[in-house]
């Protein structure tokens, strides 16, 4: 019974490698060459499973709350919230591929729009707890234990807060909170994307050789 599994893990690895190798061959290769159709291809391929595995996804959500809206479970009316969004944006994307909107409204795409309303509302709502968060968090470490660390960060966050403050006249803490977006914030959301770029690069260069984990499973 182990064969039979081994051999599976064999051919599930010679197809992931082989599928990577020419892809990144074709990518790398002249524009119209047979390699860059091929890995267009390949992208092509996967970007449909994506979208299959996200209709999926969206199915099962639909399914699993529907049946705790119908047995009554625990959470069931955030489950009856969860079906209307997912009916009520459906139906609007449904309607915006007919065009059926007419006046003002003629041309308009209102899923869009209601999404990003939405999206809005939330980002802003999450902006406005972020502050009580940070707050309470430096509040929380000075307590706990003073150090160099917790001081930065306490001190950070009230450079932050103060220089916000919409001040007339207040050139000086504008140019503060300029400087502390463009060089501190900046330099570690950039340390950030290097260390993830870093991270996808590992990951494809052991899926590449044959080292990752899921092939020894």
């Amino acid at each position: 019974m182990r064969k039979p599994h081994c051999l599976l893990n064999l051919l599930a690895t010679v197809t992931v490698i082989s599928a990577g190798i020419v892809t990144l061959v074709g990518l790398l290769s002249e524009p119209g060459s047979a390699e860059a159709s091929v890995a267009s291809f390949l992208v092509q391929i996967v970007a449909v499973v994506a979208a299959v595995a996200v209709l999926i996804g969206v199915l099962n959500l639909l399914v699993v709350h529907l049946a705790r809206v119908g047995g009554r479970g625990r959470g069931w009316f955030y489950s009856v919230i969860v079906v209307l969004s997912a009916a009520g944006v459906i139906a609007l994307r449904v309607l915006d591929r007919l065009d059926v909107w007419s006046g003002d409204l003629e041309g308009e795409r209102m899923s869009l729009r209601v999404f990003e309303s939405v999206q809005v509302s939330l980002e802003s709502a999450l902006a406005a707890l972020l502050l009580f968060f940070l707050v309470y968090a430096a509040y929380r470490l000075m307590r706990r234990r003073v150090t160099i660390w917790s001081v930065i960060f306490s001190l950070a966050v009230i450079a932050v807060l103060v220089t916000w403050i919409p001040l007339e006249d207040a050139d000086t803490l504008a140019d503060v909170h300029d400087w502390l977006v463009r060089v501190p914030a900046g330099a570690g959301v950039r340390g950030i994307l290097i260390g993830v770029a870093l991270g996808t690069l590992a990951v494809g260069v052991r899926v590449l050789v044959g080292q990752d984990r899921s092939y020894r499973s």
